[in-house]
């Protein structure tokens, strides 16, 4: 049994320096597996910004598995961006903007979804896809697969339509890959999403873990608990005033066959 620490989008230059501590605090407390960040980890992807996300990520429990998100290319200066969109970004974190973690029952692939032509908009690259597919055929088939991606094929917590490139081409990718789970960000509010299309998927959603800019009202992170057959979701919130996170009600998810399940509340 695996637990994973899901954050996403801390957006360092916008951080609320109240929860850094708290977070780290939390993450120490539950002593994850693996903790995965899903993009976004700096505003405007200047040096300052990513020396600040490499700060923190060295002070989480390891593992730490990150990919990048569109606010970690430049926003202003186009020539970089189109030329050179990851190296503050691998400065920060090593050239490989898709690294995969193995536990004793999941295997974990990071993929990049950052689209220096379009910047907010993401897009799953047929290079990604061949990534995804060679990890997962990879792996003992009693393994949870899991991707990590910033942004997810499935509309928003409010409806917002997907903010990636050809939704259904990437949830029928993503499922071909075999794929069990995605986790994601970008929108900055927490969600389950499924689609009948890739029923046999269950995407992840987390808000902002520690910036203000706040569409809920809340900062938020996630424990994924990868158990057999099923997988547990427990979330993290701080609501906006506040300085500390507070658990609310886990979710159990199962797939007794080809489609999630949501399990009653006991």
């Amino acid at each position: 049994m695996s637990r994973i620490l899901h954050l996403s989008d801390p957006h360092f230059g916008t951080v609320d320096d109240r929860l850094v501590q708290p977070c780290l605090d939390l993450a120490h407390r539950m002593q994850p597996d693996l903790c995965v960040i899903s993009g976004d980890l700096t505003q405007r992807a200047r040096a300052d910004q990513f020396r600040a996300a490499r700060d923190f990520m060295a002070r989480l429990p390891g593992p730490v598995l990150v990919v990048p998100g569109n606010h970690d290319m430049p926003l202003e200066n186009l020539p970089l961006r189109l030329l050179a969109p990851f190296v503050g970004y691998r400065r920060a974190f090593g050239r490989n903007t898709q690294p995969q973690v193995h536990l004793p029952d999941a295997v974990v692939q990071g993929v990049n979804t950052a689209n220096p032509l379009v910047w907010k908009s993401g897009r799953l690259r047929s290079s990604s896809v061949a990534q995804l597919r060679q990890t997962f055929a990879a792996a003992p088939k009693e393994r949870w697969r899991v991707v990590v991606m910033h942004h997810a094929p499935v509309p928003a917590a409010d409806g917002t339509p997907a903010d990636i490139a050809d939704p259904a081409e990437t949830l029928a990718a993503l499922a071909d890959a075999g794929a069990d789970v995605v986790l994601s960000g970008h929108t900055h509010m927490p969600h389950t999403g499924f689609a009948e299309t890739a029923a046999g998927v269950l995407f992840l959603q987390v808000g902002t873990a520690l910036s203000t800019r706040l569409k809920t009202g809340a900062n938020d992170l996630a424990l994924v608990t990868l158990g057999t057959g099923q997988i547990t979701v427990e979330s993290w919130i701080c609501a906006s005033g506040e300085e500390g996170f507070s658990a609310a009600p886990s979710v159990t998810y199962t797939r007794p066959g080809l489609e999630w399940q949501k399990l009653p509340n006991p």
